[in-house]
């Protein structure tokens, strides 16, 4: 009894972490140009660094152990979420940096979000 209430308890935990906006998080505070380069730019998004540069210059703790892996092939068919030119997977795999009504700026809640790649939650 004792561990299907811890992993209750650890679900509940999890969920809430993915769930929750980061401390201080607010859309207002970036304008376009934080990320972008002006349109007279040349490439497809007009980025003024790689996506995982730019968001890991903002979240350096989101890199190392206990987080999820980007700069990875992903090892079975991802549909509906976009990777890196190189198939890849990015920080905006998971989440879109423009949908600012959205907790933790993720495309899909869990557990679905996760299902795409993972056979298991």
């Amino acid at each position: 009894m004792n561990v299907l209430m811890n992993m209750r308890i650890l679900i509940m935990g999890l969920a809430l972490f993915f769930l929750l906006p980061a401390p201080g998080y607010s859309a207002r505070k970036h304008e376009c140009s934080f990320c972008h380069i002006s349109h007279t730019g040349k490439g497809m998004l007009l980025l003024n660094e790689s996506v995982n540069d730019l968001c890991l210059g903002c979240h350096p703790d989101k890199k190392g152990i206990g987080e999820h892996k980007i700069d990875i092939v992903p090892s079975r068919q991802v549909e509906g979420l976009p990777l890196g030119r190189d198939g890849k997977i990015t920080c905006i795999t998971c989440h879109d940096p423009h949908l600012w009504s959205s907790l933790n700026l993720l495309r899909i809640e869990p557990p679905e979000l996760c299902l795409k790649c993972h056979s298991q939650y």
